[in-house]
């Protein structure tokens, strides 16, 4: 099985539901199917090549929430700065208006997958696409 590399997780619900990770080597939005008749979400997903630019845009937000996260899990600042650092509150503002409502698969350009996530070696997560029949 062969393994990708996940770049952000920007929405978590009982596993990633939504992101940047690798498909095939190349960089991709996953989102999450949800499963309407079971009212969950399950283990398949739309997958989308993303613009370099959108991709940029959202690395470097995610870098600002890897950021704020260790500093919070130090103890060094309250809940309510969440998303961002101080510090990088402005620029995470501009990002948000950047990146908009495009942070989503492209349903119209998207393949469908299974996924099953992981952690590496490095404690980085990880995922496995497979195809769906």
């Amino acid at each position: 099985m062969a393994w990708d590399r996940v770049y952000t997780v920007n929405d978590y619900y009982d596993g990633p539901r939504l992101g940047l990770a690798d498909v095939d080597g190349v960089p991709h939005i996953y989102e999450a199917e949800f499963d309407h008749s079971t009212e969950d979400y399950g283990d398949t997903y739309f997958v989308s090549p993303v613009d370099p630019q959108l991709f940029a845009l959202i690395v470097e937000d995610w870098d600002i929430w890897l950021r704020w996260d260790a500093a919070f899990k130090r103890g060094e600042v309250p809940h309510h700065t969440h998303p961002a650092l101080p510090g990088d509150r402005e620029r995470h503002e501009a990002l948000k208006i950047a990146i908009g409502d495009r942070l989503k698969a492209d349903r119209a350009r998207a393949r469908y997958k299974r996924a099953r996530f992981g952690v590496s070696p490095a404690r980085e997560t990880i995922v496995a696409w497979s195809d769906i029949d």
